[in-house]
Formats: structure tokens, C-alpha cells, sequence
């Protein structure tokens, strides 16, 4: 079987035909057609609440009775206008109670509306504790002290040589 040199130029002259697989294309991952996100509109701070209206109470002390009647319309104001809570002086409960509203545009004005309410009762000026409704997560933090010993008679130790 030798091949002479002219079936060699014939064999190159033409085509040979040769079993070539084609090769297969990757399979098309099946495309998923996802849902597209809801577009849920804001809940009011009534929806949030399930339509139940809010209560505190900030009982006053004895001592804090008359500077609240004299500082009660700088008190009302920011609360009611500003933050949108319904305030009231129970007098014969010597509290005051504030209460969210139907349009109380956001769920933590209640407690916001509370702790600027208390900080007035523990001392502070209005102009001071309007700080509390204006800015975030800004609270007041008191403590009583019971443990301190009280100091009797003569507390200085005696001095020697003098």
C-alpha cells in the first residue's frame, strides 16, 4: 500500500471528508421570571399601631405643679402642633396625658412627646427639653440616691503636732 506522490497531490487537492461531531452548544439554563417586588406604600403611624390609640401618663410632682401652669402653652405647643399628640392636665389625677392622634405622623413621637413632658417635671427648662423632640434617640436618664451614710459630728480626723 504505498501511495506514489501523485495520489498524495490528488489527496491534497481535494477534500477529504472527515466525521467531525459539531460540538453541541451549552444547554440554555431555562430563564426565571421572577415576580417583581411589591411597591407597599408607607404605614401611617396609626396602621402601625393596628388603629389602637397610644397613652402616657407623667404623674407631676407636688414641687413641679405651679411651674407647669405657668409654662403649660410652651409645653402644648411643640407637643400638639409639632409632633401631633393630643395632650391634657388631669387635675384630679395630677398627671399629664398625651395620647397619639389619627395623623401622628410617626410612632415614636408618643414616647419622644413623653420624656420631653418628664424632663420638665425633673427640673429641666422648656427651651432645654424641646431638645428631646427635636433630635434622635437623645434620652434622660435619673437615679435617686437612698445608700449615701449621712455624716454626723465631727468629721475631721483630729491633727497632730500643730
Amino acid at each position: 500500500m504505498q501511495n506514489s506522490s501523485a495520489e498524495i497531490g490528488a489527496a491534497a487537492s481535494t477534500p477529504i471528508a472527515m466525521d467531525v461531531e459539531a460540538a453541541a452548544a451549552p444547554p440554555k439554563k431555562p430563564t426565571i421570571l421572577f415576580a417583581q417586588k411589591p411597591n407597599f406604600r408607607p404605614l401611617s403611624a396609626h396602621e402601625i399601631s393596628d388603629g389602637q390609640i397610644q397613652f402616657r401618663k407623667i404623674s407631676v410632682p407636688p414641687h413641679r405643679y405651679t411651674p407647669l401652669k405657668k409654662a403649660w402653652l410652651e409645653i402644648y405647643t411643640p407637643i400638639y402642633d409639632e409632633m401631633k399628640i393630643d395632650i391634657r392636665m388631669n387635675l384630679m389625677a395630677r398627671r399629664v396625658e398625651l395620647k397619639t392622634r389619627r395623623d401622628t405622623p410617626d410612632v415614636s413621637n408618643l414616647q419622644k412627646c413623653a420624656d420631653f413632658v418628664h424632663a420638665f417635671m425633673l427640673g429641666f427648662d422648656v427651651i432645654d427639653a424641646v431638645a428631646l423632640l427635636r433630635m434622635d434617640e437623645l434620652y434622660v436618664e435619673s437615679f435617686e440616691i437612698k445608700d449615701v451614710k449621712t455624716l454626723k459630728g465631727n468629721t475631721c480626723p483630729e491633727r497632730s503636732g500643730g
